[in-house]
């Protein structure tokens, strides 16, 4: 598996997550490994590959959501491409956790106020308009499963599960949603083997008292401020799948 092992070094994470309704995240990376690595994908609908020199995973990124041509010619707005975009998601989320997507519904409704108080669009472009930045928001990766080191168990890969996980470029941020009295303990386990093996990835917990408003409240509170300001240091905002000639201005 080489590097696909979770590991940190001077300011990036390199590692394997298998996300969504995936059973068996070995099969994922079995067919990831069989993939020539000149066509391997470093994102898709159900992992995300991350090396020293993955830019943030955002709405905005390639290769999560497929929207073809008959589809793109349909949606004619960004309200339009935006509620496709939080549907994909959604589907992509068990219907017995709740919790989860209540959190990611939430996350949704945060980043679009957040939208609201940038000020970097020109008033006068009439190719992006102010609410066209939600795109640029981190892509959420609900039930996500991080490939473990070997040092946790050498006969075999493991992968530490969590309710939702973000990477901006820089933090791994990983979501566990009022778990902490009804984790089973391999999974107890395998959370702290990561804690402590690479220290780097941050970890939060969203507590019972705040997981019980996530029907109306997003806990913004928990994390850093950097987190609701995902447009910082990008030129333009764009949706999904966005033409080769904006690529370089993602990230």
């Amino acid at each position: 598996m080489g590097w696909w092992h979770l590991r940190y070094g001077d300011g990036y994470i390199e590692t394997l997550i298998v996300y969504g309704l995936v059973t068996n995240p070995e099969t994922v990376t079995n067919e990831i490994e069989r993939t020539s690595p000149d066509i391997r994908r470093q994102l898709s609908g159900k992992h995300a590959l991350l090396t020293s020199e993955s830019p943030a995973i955002r709405l905005s990124s390639p290769g999560w959501i497929d929207l073809n041509t008959a589809g793109r010619i349909e949606i004619n707005s960004s309200e339009l491409l935006f509620a496709l975009t939080q549907e994909k998601i959604i589907s992509r989320i068990s219907p017995f956790s709740k919790s989860t997507r209540m959190f990611v519904e939430r996350y949704f409704e945060f980043v679009c106020k957040q939208t609201n108080n940038t000020r970097k669009t020109n008033p006068e472009n009439e190719v992006f308009g102010q609410k066209d930045w939600v795109f640029s928001s981190w892509l959420p990766l609900p039930h996500a499963q991080i490939l473990l080191s070997d040092r946790f168990d050498p006969a075999k890969i493991s992968f530490a599960e969590f309710d939702v996980c973000f990477w901006t470029g820089r933090d791994l941020i990983c979501v566990q949603i009022d778990q902490t009295n009804t984790m089973i303990k391999s999974k107890r386990e395998k959370i702290n083997f990561l804690a402590k093996d690479c220290p780097e990835v941050k970890i939060i917990s969203v507590p019972k008292n705040k997981s019980r408003r996530l029907d109306s409240e997003f806990p913004s509170d928990l994390f850093d401020e950097s987190f609701g300001k995902f447009w910082i240091g990008l030129d333009l905002p764009h949706g999904p799948n966005p033409p080769v000639s904006l690529l370089s201005n993602i990230d």
